[in-house]
């Protein structure tokens, strides 16, 4: 007589955690536009000129800037005639603090002949959230193979098999200062006080445990 198999129960096991961002980013565009193209590549050069001041003022807030893009174009009427250029460069700029977003896109947003978009808030790759979000998914789909072991008069007594379903950052959530277009002003700029859009992060597992003999006869 063949021995009877050892019982076993496959569940999954899903958390999804609400973080704070590790960085924001933000997106500066200085511009330059004139009727003849070396006036608006020169324009550019003076407007672009700030933003390498204003990243030099707020080095101790700015972790990292790059150049995201470079255009230059001409600006067309009808049967298309040239009747100026439009030059520019956009830079990001990565802040990992995040309380401290506000004041640095406050002083973009008074550059002169630049444009602002953001902030984008974002989650690193390495955060220890993923990591917490994987072992908590793991907790529950334990859990859940304990909660049927008990309901059948059973114990959980090994695993077999654990499997990532899914691991990673969801859209993250609705929040009240969001991301922002301003042109540069005169004006004196106002303070802005941002909030971080919390990001969720999400782990899932799949999981085989084996269980006890169940006592069926308890449960009839």
């Amino acid at each position: 007589m063949e021995p009877s198999p050892t019982p076993r129960v496959v569940v999954r096991g899903e958390v999804t955690l609400r973080v704070p961002p590790s960085h924001a980013t933000l997106s500066i565009t200085a511009t330059g536009r004139d009727r003849r193209q070396d006036r608006a590549l020169a324009q550019l050069g003076e407007h672009q000129q700030q933003v390498t001041e204003l990243l030099q003022r707020f080095s101790d807030r700015v972790t990292r800037h790059s150049t995201a893009g470079v255009s230059v174009r001409p600006e067309l009427a009808e049967k298309n005639r040239v009747t100026g250029y439009v030059a520019s460069v956009t830079t990001q700029v990565r802040i990992d603090d995040v309380d401290r977003v506000g004041e640095v896109a406050v002083a973009a947003a008074g550059l002169e002949g630049c444009s602002l978009w953001g902030p984008s808030w974002r989650l690193d790759r390495d955060a220890p959230e993923y990591g917490q979000a994987r072992t908590e998914a793991i907790s529950e789909a334990l859990s859940r193979a304990r909660g049927y072991a008990a309901a059948v008069g059973s114990s959980v007594t090994g695993l077999v098999e654990l499997r990532d379903v899914g691991t990673g950052a969801m859209a993250p959530m609705a929040f009240a200062a969001g991301g922002a277009r301003m042109r540069g002003a005169a004006a004196a700029a106002p303070e802005l006080d941002l909030e971080p859009a919390l990001q969720e992060v999400h782990g899932a597992v799949e999981a085989v445990f084996t269980l006890s003999p169940p006592d069926l006869d308890a449960l009839a």
